[in-house]
């Protein structure tokens, strides 16, 4: 608990992106209650609660906390292609540091930080560091073969449900003779349906 008091008062001492985190990391260092549920980690991917604090210099925000937040991958077709894209929403984005004070007082979860710095990462914040634990960790050889097949499959999965969604649209389309749905919607069911591995 004291290293993560030691990092947050150090952090404080840089100059930051956001010049009120300064006061809001020493509220952190001194919050007896919220300092043990701390979690520093290097990306929030995935991640419910989180708190990004930046560096002058860095390329992300300034501040920003997200409580509540959920992240999911969607696939959606674009010009004929499947396109995978990750969307994050959450019940409280505040990007005033000195605003984040009130919920916090308040908040009984784990809240993972994230120090955005303007270079290289300094030693003293690998030291308390830890791997996101919503991402896999670096895996070895066989991990990542394993995080490859189970990728494909997820893919296939979503391919599968997009073909049979595809194909009731036109089914529907030839019963009601509506000729436009049918020549919009065959070539991409023909797209979808090479791209799949398995026979429908």
């Amino acid at each position: 608990m004291q290293r993560k008091a030691e990092a947050l008062l150090q952090f404080s001492r840089a100059p930051l992106k956001h010049p009120m985190s300064k006061y809001l990391l020493q509220f952190l260092a001194e919050n007896k209650e919220l300092l043990p549920r701390l979690t520093f980690v290097q990306s929030r991917e995935f991640l419910p609660n989180t708190m990004l604090i930046s560096e002058l210099g860095s390329p992300r925000v300034g501040f920003e906390l997200e409580l509540g937040a959920h992240q999911r991958e969607e696939v959606s077709i674009v010009n004929g292609r499947l396109v995978r894209h990750t969307r994050r929403d959450c019940s409280l984005c505040i990007n005033e540091p000195m605003e984040a004070i009130k919920p916090l007082q308040q908040f009984r979860g784990r809240l993972y930080v994230v120090f955005s710095f303007a270079g290289p990462t300094p030693a003293w914040y690998e030291e308390i560091v830890e791997p996101n634990p919503a991402l896999p960790m670096r895996p070895d050889a066989k991990e990542s073969i394993e995080a490859m097949i189970e990728e494909i499959v997820r893919e296939q999965v979503d391919l599968v449900l997009l073909t049979i969604s595809l194909r009731e649209q036109i089914d529907a389309a030839l019963a009601a003779r509506d000729r436009e749905t049918f020549e919009r919607i065959a070539p991409l069911y023909l797209e979808v349906s090479r791209r799949c591995l398995w026979d429908l």
